[in-house]
């Protein structure tokens, strides 16, 4: 329409050039130092010591009582420990969690 509209008015309209665009994502490129797999999976919970890790939101401590009454439940023997924070765990309390249990659930509490 730009074009048609400057003829009538007696206008050239100016020469496309080709253009090149570069599309750049501003996140960026994470690396990683180490890449970790799954570790191998408990295989009796029973007299083992069972972490339960809540996040600090709303629902997360009664989720939690119904996890460890399901723990108390099927492996009497068990022990639970409860440990609390953020969303990341961060590296002290990873260490001080793989030092005291031989198992972690992770709940979140939205």
């Amino acid at each position: 329409m730009a074009g048609l509209t400057l003829s009538l008015l007696g206008m050239t309209h100016p020469t496309v050039a080709e253009v090149a665009i570069e599309v750049l994502n501003p996140r960026g490129e994470i690396e990683f130092d180490e890449v970790y797999g799954i570790s191998p999976r408990v295989p009796d919970l029973a007299g083992k010591t069972i972490g339960l890790y809540g996040n600090g939101k709303g629902g997360i401590k009664d989720f939690l009582t119904v996890v460890e009454g399901q723990f108390k439940q099927r492996y009497p023997t068990a022990n639970i420990k409860r440990y609390n924070g953020a969303f990341d765990v961060g590296d002290k309390l990873a260490q001080q969690m793989a030092r005291e249990v031989d198992a972690v659930v992770y709940g979140v509490g939205d």
